[in-house]
C-alpha cells in the first residue's frame, strides 16, 4: 500500500543472494489502492521492466515473415484482434547514482574499466544495488478479441488463473484514447512510463512493444518507419532487449528469459562470494494478502535425470507437461554446465590420443552425458507477468555489471554514462541476425496520434 505514492513497509537488505522475490498482485478489486504506488515506483525507477502475457500469436510463420516491415503488418493485426491478459511490471532504482556531479569523469571511466577485475586483494568488490518493486496486473480487454486454444493450454500448464482474469481482470479499451475517456488505469499507467522518461526494458521484445503501443497508448501507425519513430520519442533513456543482449553481446549458452535469470542469478552469487563485481537487490517487502512470494533459489538435481533437449535450447517443449524429461532450469544450466567440460576432456583426450569417453560418460553432440533413468519432469515455475518482468530487470543489471564499463557510481542512467551504446535501442528479430534499430529516420515522421498524446501528457504535472 500507498502514502501519497510512497510505499508503506519495510525494505529487506540488499544482497547478492536471494531465494524469493515478492510480487504484487493486482487486479480491479485493488488497482486503486496500488496506481499512485506504481506510478510512484515508474517516476523514481531508473528503468522499468515489462513483460505481457497474451492470448494468442496467430500464425508463427506471418510473425516471422522475411520482410521486417511485413512482419510488423502482419503482427499488428495480431495486436488489433488478440489482448493483453496479464502485465508484469518490475521498476529498479540504482541506489549507486552519483549524488556528487561533481565527480571527475575520468575517475568514474578508471574505477570502470575493471568491472571484471577480481579485487580481493583491496578487499572491496564493487557493487550495484538496486531498489525493486514488482507487480503482476491482471488484465481484461473490454473489446472482442481472439482466444487461440495452443496459447490457453500452454498458459494453463503454467496454472495461469483463467477465472480470476475474467472475474477481477482490470479493463481496458485498445487503441486511440476516448473522449471524456474515465477509469483506464491501465492506459494510465503505461502515459505515466511515458512521461517518465525511464529506460524500458524487455525480452524478446517486439511482439510486446506492438502490444503495448496498440493495447494501451494509441492506434498503430501503418507504417514501421513511423513507428519506431514514435518509440524513439516515447523513450528517450533507450530500450533494452534482454535476448538480443544474450545472443549477440554475451553469448550465452541459450537465451531464453528463464535460463538467463537462472544462469545470471548463479553467476551473480558466485562472483559475491570471489569478491568481484556483482549487483545486490533490496525489495520492497509487504506481508499482506496481495503479495505473492515467488521461489528461485537453488534445487537439488538428481544426477540421473535426463533433461529435455528442446526445453534446454529454446525454453519450450512442444509435449507440455506431458513430456517424460526435466524441464527444470537447475538440471539444464548444471546439464549445460556438464557437458561443456565433457567436450573439453574429449578434446584433451583426443589431443592426447587418448580414449573419446571421460568419466564412463561418451558425448555425443547435444545428448545428455548422465543417465537416462528419468523421474517425473520437474516444473519449471510457472508464468507470471510480474515474476517474467523482474527476471529480465534482474538479467539486464548483471548484463550491465558482466558486459560493461557501467560506473561504479553513475550521474545518471543515460546509454552515454552506462556505456550501452553497443546494447541498447537494439530490439532481437527472430530468424534474423541483425536487430531492429529503435532510431529516428529523417524519412520518417511521428504519427499524428502520437504527438497529440503527448502534447497532452507533457502540458499536465508529473
Amino acid at each position: 500500500m500507498e502514502v501519497n505514492g510512497e510505499p508503506q513497509g519495510s525494505w529487506t537488505a540488499p544482497s547478492a543472494q536471494f531465494s524469493r522475490v515478492p510480487v504484487v498482485d493486482v487486479h480491479k478489486e485493488n488497482i486503486d489502492q496500488y496506481i499512485e504506488e506504481i506510478k510512484h515506483a515508474i517516476s523514481t525507477s531508473s528503468f522499468v521492466a515489462v513483460d505481457c502475457e497474451l492470448s494468442g500469436l496467430g500464425d508463427r510463420k506471418k510473425l516471422n515473415a522475411p520482410g521486417i516491415d511485413e512482419r510488423y503488418k502482419n503482427t499488428g493485426l495480431v495486436a488489433k484482434t488478440r489482448s493483453i491478459i496479464a502485465l508484469g511490471l518490475s521498476t529498479y532504482k540504482l541506489e549507486n547514482i552519483n549524488k556528487n556531479p561533481s565527480k571527475t569523469e575520468e575517475g568514474s571511466e578508471s574505477g570502470a574499466a575493471s568491472n571484471n577485475v577480481d579485487e580481493s586483494e583491496s578487499g572491496h568488490a564493487k557493487s550495484w544495488t538496486y531498489r525493486v518493486q514488482t507487480y503482476n496486473i491482471m488484465v481484461l480487454c473490454a473489446e472482442d478479441y481472439i482466444v487461440e486454444p495452443g496459447s490457453l493450454r500452454f498458459l494453463v500448464e503454467h496454472d495461469f488463473d483463467f477465472h480470476k482474469q475474467y472475474s477481477q481482470g482490470v479493463s481496458y479499451l485498445r487503441g486511440n484514447d476516448r473522449e471524456n475517456e474515465k477509469d483506464q488505469p491501465l492506459r494510465e499507467v503505461f502515459a505515466h512510463m511515458v512521461k517518465s522518461k525511464k529506460a524500458l526494458v524487455l525480452h524478446n521484445g517486439l511482439i510486446d512493444l506492438i502490444f503495448l503501443y496498440h493495447n494501451l497508448y494509441a492506434a498503430l501507425p501503418d507504417k514501421l518507419g513511423t513507428f519506431i519513430s514514435d518509440l524513439s520519442d516515447m523513450f528517450p533513456s533507450g530500450i533494452y532487449d534482454t535476448k538480443y543482449i544474450a545472443d549477440y553481446v554475451c553469448r550465452t549458452q541459450a537465451s531464453f528469459l528463464e535460463f538467463i535469470f537462472r544462469k545470471e542469478q548463479k553467476v551473480n552469487s558466485e562472483k559475491f562470494s570471489k569478491n568481484r563485481p556483482h549487483v545486490k537487490i533490496s525489495f520492497h517487502a509487504v506481508e499482506n494478502q496481495d503479495t505473492d512470494w515467488r521461489h528461485c533459489g537453488d534445487q537439488e538435481c538428481d544426477e540421473e535425470v535426463d533433461v529435455c533437449l528442446s526445453y534446454a535450447h529454446h525454453g519450450h517443449c512442444p509435449k507440455g507437461n506431458a513430456c517424460s524429461k526435466s524441464h527444470d532450469i537447475d538440471q539444464i544450466i548444471k546439464h549445460r554446465n556438464l557437458t561443456k567440460k565433457n567436450k573439453k576432456r574429449k578434446l584433451a583426450a583426443v589431443d592426447n590420443g587418448e580414449s573419446e569417453t571421460s568419466n564412463g560418460n561418451h558425448v555425443q553432440g547435444d545428448e545428455d552425458p548422465v543417465g537416462s533413468a528419468a523421474p517425473a519432469p520437474v516444473n519449471s515455475g510457472g508464468h507470471r507477468a510480474g515474476f517474467d518482468a523482474f527476471m529480465t530487470g534482474f538479467a539486464f543489471t548483471t548484463f550491465l555489471v558482466h558486459n560493461t564499463q557501467i560506473p561504479e557510481e553513475p550521474a545518471d542512467f543515460q546509454p552515454a554514462t552506462l556505456k550501452t551504446e553497443a546494447m541498447v535501442n537494439k530490439i532481437y528479430l527472430v530468424c534474423k541476425d541483425f536487430p531492429m534499430l529503435v532510431q529516428k529516420s529523417a524519412y520518417a515522421k511521428n504519427s499524428g496520434e502520437h504527438v497529440k498524446k503527448t502534447e497532452k501528457l507533457f502540458s499536465q504535472p508529473l
